[in-house]
């Protein structure tokens, strides 16, 4: 091979080497990755893709609980309130008294102020659920019980959220934590969805299915673990169809615009196990 064409090749191995470096580069750095090849934080193992665990992501959701209503300056002027001198989302209900050997409560519960008839009714399951179970707790002196209330709110792309939680103990019962979630569109007066969420943030219903499905495994295997070692455990069954999303009831729209998918099934039973999905 003469000294030419040495010179050639050795000038065309130092092009393909500048081109492979910069479709590297591309690559790492300006690729558009679309919305299918992103798993939304999909947690794999114990972790999500942004490092945080499942146990990291349900305690970051029971400190929403802190009795306040964010509404981020939106303007209430056109809404129609039941007291116009307060918010749309104000302390209804604040107790806080001990009996010895009776109870110990602990309970502040929201008053939606808007007038129409979706949000009376989310008042009166409130009243139902937690109200009357106050009263229940204080009449029944035989057990005594240590009952806790609170409540988060947020006002996310016109819709008001508004999360419940009280976390009961009674006598030798199992600690039992309850949730109820409303969500309402302040522009249409309507209450919202699940498949309203989706819709309007244009979120794939398969990948949140991908992610529901792996948290709640998760948690299933370690209560199973739990259960080996002789602890009571709540056991899920994974193959629910509750556990698809356009069935979903329980979320919210977080500080954040987080969407949090929750299963809690103290609802339903004496436990304190809960499932946050965190979108």
């Amino acid at each position: 091979m003469n000294k030419t064409m040495r010179n050639v090749l050795y000038i065309i191995t130092i092009i393909i080497c500048v081109i492979a470096i910069f479709v590297g580069v591309y690559a790492q750095f300006f690729k558009k990755v679309s919305d299918n090849d992103i798993d939304y934080n999909i947690i794999s193992g114990n972790v999500s893709s942004n490092n945080t665990t499942i146990e990291e992501i349900k305690n970051s959701f029971k400190d929403l609980f802190t009795n306040e209503f964010f509404n981020f300056d939106y303007d209430e002027t056109n809404i129609a309130k039941l007291d116009s001198t307060k918010s749309i989302v104000y302390n209804g209900l604040e107790f806080n008294q001990t009996e010895e050997d009776q109870y110990n409560i602990k309970a502040t519960l929201p008053m939606i102020n808007i007038a129409g008839d979706v949000t009376t009714n989310y008042n009166n399951i409130t009243q139902q659920l937690f109200v009357n179970k106050l009263s229940n707790i204080m009449q029944n002196t035989d057990v005594y019980t240590i009952c806790d209330m609170s409540y988060t709110a947020y006002i996310n792309n016109d819709i008001l959220s508004v999360a419940i939680m009280a976390s009961i103990k009674e006598g030798d019962n199992a600690q039992r934590i309850m949730i109820q979630t409303y969500n309402y569109n302040l522009i249409t007066n309507k209450n919202v969805s699940i498949s309203d969420i989706i819709e309007l943030r244009d979120l794939d219903q398969n990948t949140i299915n991908r992610k529901i499905k792996s948290v709640v495994n998760k948690a299933a295997e370690d209560a199973k673990s739990m259960q080996n070692t002789g602890y009571n455990i709540y056991e899920r069954d994974v193959d629910s169809d509750k556990y698809d999303v356009t069935q979903v009831e329980n979320f919210i729209q977080g500080p954040n615009g987080e969407l949090y998918i929750i299963y809690a099934y103290g609802n339903e039973t004496y436990t304190s196990e809960m499932d946050i999905i965190e979108i």
